[in-house]
């Protein structure tokens, strides 16, 4: 074997773990821990006779295959027999295996079904620094059994770049082991300042770098995506073929035999387009470069709203330094980084971990089983978001797999056989009750896997359709079944199919069907694609739909949100749907989530399915339209309105109620609509502005409560209230004192001497006026006052024409001055009316007669 850093410290490792049982390993990619750690623990005698295995925790599948291999490799075994691993889907172990590499929460249904792990004498949890949902769910519940019934138990946790103080506290205050330094120098180059080209392009661009020198390794360059590792495939075409290079893609969905011919030595240079499930745990032989993109794709669970969403991001500086250390496993090597050397100091340190940002269904399913009906109450490493736990419980509980006091349904016995997500271990379960599991399985893995349509038709057109249906899922049946048919050729792109994800969905399927004869059930059910509509509904309880509008594209989704319906769906007409794939991006328009699955359902499904989550709400409120106090009966599942009854009865109480409820917040525009209420609330804020020491209470919806219910007694509808003087129950909120003064200080109309009485105009922020022909005015010296003198009116002297010859609140000085012009221009144009030489003395005449 080639010699590691890790081999040093091996005796080191072995003795702490004599002594303690618990310990924690640190050390950098590269060193070795992963192929030499638990071999050397199974071969060193520390396992008894009654618990001779070990189990080492890998947090992906293409890394647990290849450390299974490599180890294998390293110490002479045979893979499947003294090592094997168990993922999800595939499972390589037999009798003799001791040493079984395992992930996907494999390791944690075994606990969950076992606490005592029979068998299993030590437990390596490896690469703990990425920190995967579960890894942090399985050192919880190990750490829990290891402390309750299983003292004896070896565990060890290794990391590569987390700190490792936290860990050995939770374990104890156990001994933490450190390996320092590489084996092998790692130049790192970064990019010279920010470049708009696209990222196929930047990667093409370093690898033609790469060629141009003298290093003659092979690459692996890191990218975020399935899609970008396709593009810049593409990029790379006609460089490969001029240098004849073999670029090989490595990520989850491929076949494990594409996987390993990206891992395996070649005799041609190799550039290996990985995701990130090339960053740990992996040596390819012959990679002295890395190009890391410093992208990735993470998945985050919107508790909220239960919705999922993928969002491309920049990786932690944790996870760069991990995915340099794949260029110096086996020499020197070197990482282009295409990203600027600034921003690298402005990355987060470490990812956000799992439980932090996913969907803790599964978990919390499992943490049930535990025995732990409170899962907050757990010894978790760190615990959960409170608010994702509850997420998770409402779900369970939709699913009919808790019950309301949190514990275990006999649906959710069953869920924890399958080892998936809650949701398509429901659909398993409906499917197999109803003797049709084997269409159940392709609908479970169509939603447990990547979608088998391509974005993009063979002319690059976005994907579109104008079927009609009632499920997005049947029609992808019927592709899945031609895809099988043309053995998933890669000309099945040409029809909008994509070869690999469809054959990962096909594997999938066979490996579901496996799993659901667990449930031991048997049944018949001839009620055709509606039975399969439903037992969808089934395991989307909460992701009920309905349209805005007939024909619309847009929808309302239980708990508020709105959805939009991909382009490419069937499901063009129903009222109600399920959005089986809600996903929100950035660029979500108005924040809706789109959905590319969805599938049709009938609304009377929802009472026989969720009875307890049907009601009915009666709201009695005021209809502008209709002019009229009504009561509608609004049936609703969870939130979300199905159906209005808007006949229903109400009593006069109600009526009148509903219509001042409507009433009160408008009650002053209301008021404003009658001529004559307005005028009298003219001067009462005329009033309440001038004399504030008098107190008149400020008109607001609140303190008109009163008045509008008293108009809206034994009312029903607007009209009728009209038909009530507002005025005297608008008085009747003043005090005796205020009701006098408020007659007396700011009067309706003024008295003038030829006995008339003139209506004076209010209008907010100016003085009162008075319209008044002149010659009424005749022998009056001062000008009218009101609020106790303070104010004097403004005078508005009206010629014949009833037209203002002079604006004044002076009336003295007017006649002094003015009015002698005014006489001179006015007395031949209107000779019958009274134009006096000394308007003092003159008689008041409330008609015109012949001038003197």
């Amino acid at each position: 074997m080639i010699p590691l850093p890790i081999d040093d410290h091996l005796e080191e490792i072995l003795a702490q773990v004599r002594q303690h049982r618990r310990i924690v390993l640190s050390a950098p990619p590269g060193s070795g821990k992963t192929t030499r750690v638990a071999p050397r623990i199974l071969t060193a005698g520390l396992l008894s006779a009654e618990y001779p295995n070990l189990v080492m925790l890998q947090p992906r599948r293409v890394a647990a295959r290849a450390s299974a291999a490599r180890i294998a490799q390293e110490n002479g075994w045979t893979l499947g027999g003294e090592v094997g691993y168990h993922i999800r889907n595939e499972k390589r172990v037999g009798p003799r295996t001791r040493l079984r590499v395992a992930t996907e929460g494999i390791l944690t249904r075994q606990l969950v079904a076992d606490p005592f792990l029979q068998g299993v004498g030590a437990v390596v949890l490896d690469e703990f620094h990425e920190r995967s949902l579960h890894t942090d769910l399985s050192l919880t519940l190990l750490r829990e059994a290891a402390d309750s019934v299983r003292e004896d138990m070896i565990l060890i946790v290794m990391s590569a770049t987390v700190d490792s103080a936290p860990i050995a506290r939770y374990l104890g205050g156990c001994p933490v082991i450190t390996v320092p330094g590489r084996l092998f120098p790692i130049e790192i180059e970064y990019q010279e300042g920010h470049d708009a080209r696209s990222l196929p392009d930047r990667v093409s661009l370093a690898v033609s770098r790469v060629l141009n020198s003298d290093d003659r390794g092979d690459m692996l360059v890191f990218l975020p995506g399935v899609e970008e590792i396709r593009r810049s495939e593409r990029a790379l075409a006609p460089m490969a073929s001029s240098h004849d290079l073999l670029v090989l893609p490595l990520h989850g969905s491929l076949p494990s035999g594409e996987q390993d011919r990206a891992l395996r030595p070649s005799d041609r240079r190799k550039v290996v387009l990985a995701t990130n499930v090339a960053e740990t745990s992996l040596t390819i032989e012959g990679i002295t470069t890395v190009i890391d993109s410093g992208l990735a794709r993470q998945a985050h669970h919107d508790a909220a709203r239960g919705l999922d969403r993928l969002e491309l991001g920049w990786i932690s500086r944790a996870s760069a330094t991990q995915r340099a250390g794949r260029a110096g496993r086996t020499g020197p090597g070197r990482c282009l980084r295409l990203w600027p050397e600034r921003e690298n100091r402005g990355r987060a340190e470490f990812d956000v971990p799992e439980i932090r940002r996913l969907d803790l269904s599964t978990t919390i399913l499992e943490v049930k089983s535990w025995g732990c009906t409170d899962p907050t109450s757990l010894g978790w490493f760190e615990p959960p978001p409170v608010e994702s736990v509850e997420a998770a419980e409402r779900t369970l509980r939709m699913l009919g797999a808790t019950s309301a006091n949190g514990m275990l349904t006999e649906i959710g016995r069953d869920l924890l056989r399958l080892p998936v997500h809650p949701r398509i271990g429901r659909l398993l379960s409906a499917a197999a009750v109803g003797g049709r599991v084997d269409e159940g399985a392709g609908l479970a893995a169509l939603l447990s896997e990547r979608d088998i349509l391509s974005a993009t038709g063979s002319a690059g057109s976005p994907r579109e359709t104008h079927h009609r249906g009632e499920c997005d899922l049947f029609s992808r049946l019927d592709l899945l079944d031609e895809a099988r048919r043309d053995r998933f050729s890669p000309r099945l792109r040409d029809r909008g199919i994509d070869p690999i994800a469809a054959r990962r969905v096909a594997s999938v399927e066979e490996d579901l069907l496996r799993v659901a004869k667990r449930l031991d059930v048997e049944g018949q059910d001839p009620g055709g694609e509606d039975s399969l509509r439903f037992w969808l509904l089934l395991a989307y309880p909460d992701r009920v739909c309905k349209r805005r509008e007939p024909g619309s594209d847009r929808a309302v989704m239980v708990g508020g949100r709105g959805v939009r319906l991909d382009p490419g769906s069937v499901v063009k007409e129903a009222a109600f749907f399920l959005a089986l794939d809600p996903r929100e991006t950035k660029r979500s328009e108005k924040r809706e989530a789109l959905v590319r699955l969805a599938c049709a359902i009938e609304v009377e499904w929802l009472g026989h399915a969720f009875p307890d989550a049907m009601k009915a709400e009666r709201s009695v409120f005021y209809d502008e339209t209709r002019g009229r106090s009504v009561a509608i009966t609004t049936t609703l599942y969870h939130d979300l309105p199905l159906r209005e009854d808007p006949h229903g009865s109400l009593t006069d109480r109600q009526a009148e109620q509903a219509l001042a409820d409507w009433l009160t917040p408008r009650a002053m525009a209301y008021l404003r609509e009658n001529e004559e209420t307005s005028r009298w609330l003219d001067r009462y804020e005329f009033l309440r502005a001038e004399i504030p020491d008098l107190d008149l209470p400020e008109f607001t919806p609140e303190s008109l409560q009163e008045v509008v219910a008293a108009m809206c007694q034994h009312k029903r509808s607007l009209s009728e209230v009209r038909r009530v003087p507002a005025i005297p129950l608008l008085k009747s909120l003043l005090s005796f004192h205020q009701a006098q003064t408020f007659e007396k200080e700011a009067p309706e109309s003024i008295q003038v001497p030829t006995g008339n009485k003139i209506r004076l105009a209010y209008e907010p922020g100016r003085p009162p006026v008075l319209a008044v022909r002149l010659q009424e005015m005749f022998g009056v010296a001062e000008t009218p006052r009101v609020a106790s003198g303070r104010v004097p009116v403004l005078l508005h002297l009206l010629g014949p024409n009833y037209r203002p010859v002079q604006v004044t609140n002076d009336l003295r000085s007017f006649w002094t001055t003015t009015y002698f012009q005014v006489r001179k221009d006015l007395r031949n144009r209107y000779p019958k009316h009274s134009w006096p030489e000394d308007p003092w003395t003159a008689r008041p005449e409330a008609k015109g007669k012949r001038s003197s």
